[in-house]
């Protein structure tokens, strides 16, 4: 079974201010917090979907290139294009590139819960999902084109029309902490007060 693990890198990063994915975090740029876990869960291709003005920061060589041709229209047209582009790939790992706490570990413990029956397998902490720390299908192509084509870009509605398999996890898991603005690194620094 072919399995892909996909990077979404291609966001404006508006309320950051200048390209978040590029950020130091531990002495890497951010996004490499998240290629990497892809990387050591041994998937097949390592795609990093981005836009051409971003592409020339990145430093990989081993990868797959996805330049979108419209920039900025979100994570469900981005996840449309991959599945698109990729029709011999049965299931899809995408992960934003803006979590610093991304690991090997977790996206392990979301491959075991493949199974034929589900179309996407997806994070949950009580009444919130994690739609871009998740598995998709490529049955879900059909769901996300016809939404794309209505214009219609938020993943719940995604989700709403896919069967997905639900994996609880705690309020505290550290590996969805996602940076969408400069004080939201105090996270990380909480993160670890707490565990001490």
């Amino acid at each position: 079974m072919n399995m892909a693990g996909v990077l979404l890198a291609g966001g404006q990063s508006s309320r950051y201010g200048q390209p978040k994915m590029f950020a130091l975090f531990a002495g890497q740029p951010l996004y490499k917090q998240s290629l990497t876990a892809l990387q050591q869960s041994q998937l097949d291709p390592i795609i990093i979907a981005t836009n051409a003005s971003l592409q020339p920061y990145f430093t990989e060589e081993h990868v797959q290139w996805l330049i979108d041709k419209k920039p900025h229209q979100g994570p469900l047209f981005a996840l449309h294009t991959v599945l698109t582009a990729y029709p011999e790939v049965e299931w899809f790992f995408i992960v934003a590139c803006d979590m610093p706490c991304m690991n090997a570990p977790f996206i392990q413990q979301m491959l075991g819960f493949i199974d034929n029956q589900y179309d996407a397998i997806v994070p949950r902490q009580g009444e919130r999902y994690q739609p871009l720390a998740a598995l998709y299908r490529r049955t879900a192509l059909a769901k996300t084109t016809a939404l794309i084509q209505q214009n219609k870009r938020n993943m719940r509605a995604l989700l709403e029309q896919l069967r997905v398999c639900y994996v609880p996890f705690t309020e505290h898991e550290p590996a969805f902490i996602n940076i969408n603005a400069q004080q939201d690194w105090a996270q990380i620094a909480n993160k670890e007060n707490n565990h001490d």
